[in-house]
């Protein structure tokens, strides 16, 4: 019998062993072992690197605690937990999944039989920011997650399931709450890893997928995951986790795409080859002096290859570091730069005003490490500095972005303009968290000749990851200031940079990176107006 008080107590013939995985879920598990209180026999739950208190929430409930840190992919990772249980029957949940009543009388009912060939399906109701998103009275797709132990999980690395060899299936009544996150930078993160995990894993195995795929499996999941799932029944919610499930799978068969078609490692390679073709600039006239600008964290693979197209050019190098734990510093003292270190991030605009804090010449040139001056570009700066330092104007630079390694944007119809050299004492950059750009104070651009090479993403994955620490920024930073944003406005505005991407600024010249590039940016902007969307939300309640 067991000793603890939140198992079960009570003489039962076939026992019940619950069975988790988990990391860092300490929030969910405040929610899920209550439900659990009392009725089952054993909790097994299998941690891969928590550092919350889980495990205090865990043995609380008589749960037992073990760990493994060599992640074998989700479905291998079930098959070691379900190891550690003694119960002839199997629960398997996850830490955000909560047992309703009626579902626990349903598998005290179903247990109290045999375990032979019987796999039971669970309903499931997901609930997302903490409203329910699926409909009771709609069909409901049943999860194997109840089984006798001689049955287990496959061995997928992600989207895995019960092997049903030879079972008998049956659904029982009651339903799973499943509380797929708390916020929209929850979601977006987690569903990231899976999406990228079942990219690895479809890449493995040898499948591939076309950019019409991508663009078939990312329009039917919006059609299922609304309509035929039901969840245009469900409001304002229900038409968020659609669109939320719909860039989930864009993500997963787009990953998939660039796994095979990724060019960024040989885009990377001719810029080095590039930088041999740079020749050196007259300077004999120079009237003005200038300092190079850049924040930088464990930039150790651009670094060089940036610096090496300007540092002849300018008089000192500032590198303000955020953390960097690579050899960031080495290469830039090579260059014989100043490096100053600031790990108490606040956002790009602060970090950069921070950083030209340090310039002590008359012009400051602004660059990221990823980014590249042509020779022509080389020679426009030059040719300002030819003259006294020039308060009334600030001078831009055209950039050119390669994303995944295509150059999307074709320099003939669009490139970016930023205002990166100017006046050190008369302009500074906005306090922005993200999107921070230069105060000109309302005096005139001039664009110089030239072009400015930037190296945005080493693969899709990246940018993504990327996309979704720019838009939590962006949001944070708007909500900061008091800014309201509607339900519709944001789904317009979604659309609008689709727009904007594919057809204005020209993606699609770019082809298959073109159309990525503009979905990709669309679900930034999608997500960046929700989150701020939820924060209002949240504040009003």
């Amino acid at each position: 019998m067991n000793q603890h008080p939140a198992l079960n107590h009570d003489t039962r013939l076939h026992r019940l062993s619950v069975v988790m995985i988990v990391k860092n879920e300490a929030k969910n598990l405040e929610l899920s072992l209550p439900a659990l209180h009392g009725w089952i026999d054993e909790l097994i739950v299998l941690d891969s690197g928590s550092t919350d208190h889980g495990r205090q929430l865990v043995e609380d409930a008589g749960g037992k605690w073990y760990e493994n840190l060599n992640w074998p992919g989700f479905g291998k990772q079930r098959q070691i937990a379900q190891s550690f249980a003694t119960g002839e029957w199997i629960l398997a949940l996850d830490a955000d999944e909560v047992v309703t009543e009626e579902l626990k009388h349903s598998i005290l009912a179903a247990i109290q039989q045999p375990p032979a060939q019987t796999v039971f399906g669970i309903k499931r109701l997901d609930c997302i920011f903490g409203h329910q998103i699926d409909n009771a009275f709609w069909p409901v797709k049943a999860h194997w997650r109840l089984y006798p132990k001689s049955y287990q999980y496959n061995d997928n690395l992600v989207h895995e399931s019960v092997v049903l060899t030879d079972a008998i299936t049956k659904t029982l009544s009651g339903f799973l709450l499943h509380q797929t996150a708390p916020t929209p930078k929850f979601w977006l993160e987690k569903r990231l890893d899976y999406a990228k995990a079942w990219a690895i894993d479809r890449d493995q195995r040898g499948k591939t997928v076309g950019i019409f795929g991508v663009f078939f499996h990312t329009f039917w999941a919006f059609i299922k995951q609304y309509f035929i799932d039901g969840r245009f029944l469900m409001g304002k919610y229900g038409f968020v986790y659609a669109l939320l499930f719909t860039q989930y799978t864009f993500n997963k068969y787009a990953i998939l795409y660039d796994l095979k078609h990724n060019r960024a490692e040989q885009t990377f390679q001719d810029s080095l080859k590039l930088t041999h073709t740079l020749k050196p600039v007259d300077q004999t006239e120079k009237k003005s002096t200038v300092s190079l600008v850049m924040i930088a964290k464990n930039e150790s693979k651009h670094l060089a290859a940036c610096l090496d197209t300007v540092y002849d050019l300018v008089d000192e190098i500032i590198i303000l570091d955020s953390g960097s734990t690579d050899n960031t510093r080495t290469i830039a003292e090579q260059y014989g730069a100043k490096w100053y270190v600031n790990t108490d991030w606040q956002g790009f605009g602060l970090q950069r005003q921070l950083a030209q804090s340090y310039a002590t010449k008359e012009y400051v040139i602004v660059l990221d490490p990823d980014e590249r001056l042509d020779q022509s570009l080389r020679e426009s700066i030059v040719n300002v500095l030819k003259q006294p330092v020039q308060h009334d104007k600030v001078f831009t630079f055209a950039r050119v972005n390669q994303f995944c390694g295509v150059e999307v944007q074709k320099r003939f119809w669009y490139s970016d303009k930023l205002a990166r050299l100017y006046a050190n004492e008369s302009f500074k950059y906005s306090s922005l968290e993200v999107h921070e750009s230069l105060d000109q104070k309302n005096v005139p651009s001039v664009r110089l000749a030239g072009y400015l090479a930037h190296l945005t993403n080493d693969d899709l994955h990246h940018f993504l990851v990327k996309n979704i620490r720019y838009s939590h920024d962006w949001a944070s930073d708007k909500y900061k200031h008091g800014k309201k944003v509607g339900f519709f406005s944001s789904i317009l505005r979604a659309i609008f940079s689709f727009i904007r991407e594919y057809i204005i600024r020209g993606d699609f010249i770019g082809g298959a990176y073109g159309y990525l590039l503009a979905m990709a940016s669309m679900g930034y902007t999608l997500d960046k107006y929700l989150m701020l969307w939820q924060m209002n939300k949240e504040t009003k309640q």
